[in-house]
């Protein structure tokens, strides 16, 4: 009898299964810091500024892959092993955890209320703060009853939402093909215009595209797929590019999107209740269906995707404490099911909601804010990981070559030089 052909549905499924891990930490990280960043990069800059996403995304392939290749030679978790440089490499990690999570879920919050208030309005006077408390309690159920699997399966399909949204955004903003081109291959570094300057907005790229604090949860993503041997280095190298190049294509559409539409009407942008006001003036209600529906996509994915890849980094590194490893040990442990994790994904999905009660929020700020602090983080967490990842004893003939030591310590510098830069405008603005 002869073996039936399998249907290109089969073969599509059999190779999404080969993926997970990079498009969970894709959409996870493609949150609304990534929307904002590179919306304020378009608005103000017009395509001047894709070559620094592209940049950005190069150097966060190299770290997160780094990362990634310890863990699956040596079996250890990232944070194990960043204990190995010194015992506080870890605490200062998890001291930036709290508020960082906090800010990031401030706006996280904030955004998909006001995107959810776009699409589907409520005949009350608190329509986004409604939206923003459903959307909040089912993001905690999702992450702390259904784990990890749930999470994949949700992000494959809110990949493919968004890519349809950004694409259609892009196409009706009578994108400029040359100037697109001269923007991603001719670097540039424009003079000030509005209310980002072109450094704040790079040091964010970076924030949160290369150096982000979030690069530490992929590889958690790929010890929860069960991934774990050298045998899956190939397999990860794909899965994260395939996260990589869905990170540059979205990004680098928002920037062409904003360059068309909100870049000629010279407004600046504070909130996401703007740029949805500009999507519906100048696209119509199309527009700003498209608009809002690939900003709820990112905003939700990404609280998801984050709370559960933060918990799973601190229940980690408490579990590995002498008086608590007894836990982990024991048979049948799982950790979506410890208390760890579980009071860290209520946490930090609860702890923020007072966020909509405030007013005048300048959702813009806080995120740039948010990425650009998280970039200060690099120094620390890159020479950690180039220390660890060059050791002969831990990874053999799998230590670091040249080529990924390079790109590894040409972002630390930039991170430096722009946070140094940075620091210097604010001390102006804030003294001058």
């Amino acid at each position: 009898m002869e073996k039936s052909t399998p249907s290109i549905r089969s073969r599509l499924k059999q190779k999404l299964g080969f993926i997970g891990p990079g498009v969970v930490y894709g959409l996870a990280v493609l949150g609304t810091g990534d929307i904002v960043s590179n919306s304020a990069a378009g608005a103000s800059y017009r395509y001047s500024l894709i070559w620094a996403l592209g940049m950005a995304l190069i150097f966060r392939y190299v770290w997160v892959n780094t990362s990634a290749k310890y863990v699956l030679i040596t079996g250890e978790s990232l944070l194990t092993g960043y204990g190995r440089v010194a015992r506080w490499v870890p605490w200062v990690v998890i001291a930036a955890f709290f508020p960082l999570r906090h800010m990031t879920n401030q706006y996280l919050i904030l955004m998909m209320g006001s995107a959810a208030h776009m699409l589907w309005p409520l005949p009350l006077a608190w329509s986004a703060e409604i939206w923003a408390c459903l959307f909040t309690f089912l993001g905690f159920a999702i992450a702390f009853w259904g784990g990890y699997p749930s999470i994949e399966s949700l992000c494959k399909i809110l990949i493919g939402i968004m890519g349809v949204s950004l694409v259609a955004a892009a196409l009706m903003s009578n994108p400029d093909p040359a100037d697109i081109l001269h923007g991603i291959f001719i670097p540039t570094l424009p003079q000030t215009q509005g209310l980002y300057s072109s450094i704040l907005i790079v040091l964010a790229l970076i924030g949160t595209e290369a150096g982000s604090i979030a690069n530490l949860t992929y590889s958690y993503f790929i010890q929860e797929k069960g991934w774990k041997g050298a045998s899956y280095l190939k397999r990860q190298r794909v899965d994260l590019a395939v996260g990589a190049l869905c990170l540059f294509i979205m990004g680098g559409l928002l920037q062409i999107a904003a360059a068309g539409v909100i870049h000629p009407l010279n407004i600046q942008v504070e909130n996401p209740e703007d740029l949805g006001e500009i999507f519906w003036r100048t696209q119509g209600n199309l527009g700003l269906f498209v608009f809002a529906l690939g900003l709820w996509g990112s905003a939700f994915s990404s609280f998801v995707g984050l709370n559960t890849g933060h918990a799973l980094i601190l229940t980690d590194l408490c579990r590995n404490l002498p008086s608590l490893k007894r836990v982990r040990e024991m048979k049948d442990y799982s950790p979506k099911k410890d208390p760890i994790y579980r009071t860290m994904i209520a946490f930090w999905s609860f702890a923020p909601l007072y966020i909509i009660f405030t007013t005048e929020t300048k959702t813009v700020w806080l995120v740039l804010i948010t990425a650009a602090f998280g970039a200060m983080l690099i120094p620390i967490l890159g020479l950690s990981l180039l220390k660890i990842t060059n050791d002969r004893e831990l990874l053999g003939d799998y230590r670091n070559g040249w080529v990924t030591n390079i790109v590894l310590l040409t972002l630390i510098s930039l991170a430096m030089y722009f946070g140094y830069q940075n620091g210097l405008n604010l001390w102006e603005d804030l003294f001058s």
